[in-house]
């Protein structure tokens, strides 16, 4: 079901939206940012890939997927290229122009490791692009170990020779309420993700789905702040 999900334009359109869907809306433009800003031929290794759904971005350069391949059950990991973990991927120091790592973070129990990691198989002059969330519930239990402040992601890079070049939130209070009512609202439905029921369920609520979210944006333009975020993008690079 993922594959034709990010195959289709107008499912893409409809459900990765900023009304609809702002935190998977925001994760897809950093990625598409990330995938602009690394040139054809380059080298990108994609940490935590899961099922590759970053990896279509990614067709001009010289993509790998790496993942232990434990953190969703319901997930296929046929395509991944290199199964290992984060903190030990058997590739050569300096053998990609950049890393990318969405959503992976908080899954590892010793992220420090994982940036010790990064430094090592990014060349000279290299990127980082990662995004951790802060205000997030439990998922793909029982891996699920961190939640991330602005602060602790500039120190992680900061003890690793990655400096950051840009951290952005993933909108402010009112877009993380409106989230976690939607989170709390799936939790309790009794429908597994991937499934009929739970599709028809969304598809009935849409309309709703989207009030809510216009509101949220309307409303988080009062919040300067952007401190009660869901989520942060990061941008690394490594000393040239």
């Amino acid at each position: 079901m993922i594959d034709v999900l990010y195959s289709s334009k107008l499912l893409k359109s409809v459900l990765f939206n900023p009304l609809a869907e702002f935190h998977q809306w925001r994760l897809l433009r950093f990625v598409r940012g990330a995938a602009s800003s690394t040139a054809a031929g380059q080298r990108v290794i994609d940490v935590g890939a899961g099922e590759l759904k970053y990896k279509p971005h990614f067709a001009h350069c010289q993509y790998v997927s790496s993942d232990l391949c434990i953190g969703d059950g319901d997930w296929s990991y046929a395509g991944i290229d290199i199964v290992s973990s984060a903190y030990d991927i058997p590739v050569e120091s300096g053998s990609f122009d950049a890393v990318l790592c969405i959503q992976v973070l908080e899954h590892l129990d010793a992220p420090d490791r994982a940036f010790e990691e990064f430094h090592r198989v990014l060349k000279p002059g290299g990127y980082a692009y990662l995004s951790a969330p802060l205000l997030f519930g439990e998922h793909q239990q029982p891996h699920d170990f961190f939640r991330f402040t602005r602060y602790g992601l500039v120190s992680l890079g900061k003890r690793h020779g990655l400096k950051v070049l840009s951290i952005e939130p993933h909108g402010g209070c009112f877009i993380a309420i409106e989230t976690t009512f939607w989170a709390a609202f799936w939790e309790i439905m009794p429908f597994r993700r991937q499934t009929l029921g739970r599709y028809l369920i969304y598809a009935l609520l849409y309309p709703i789905k989207i009030t809510t979210g216009l509101m949220a944006l309307t409303l988080d333009m009062l919040d300067r702040k952007k401190s009660m975020t869901i989520n942060y993008d990061v941008i690394y690079q490594k000393a040239a």
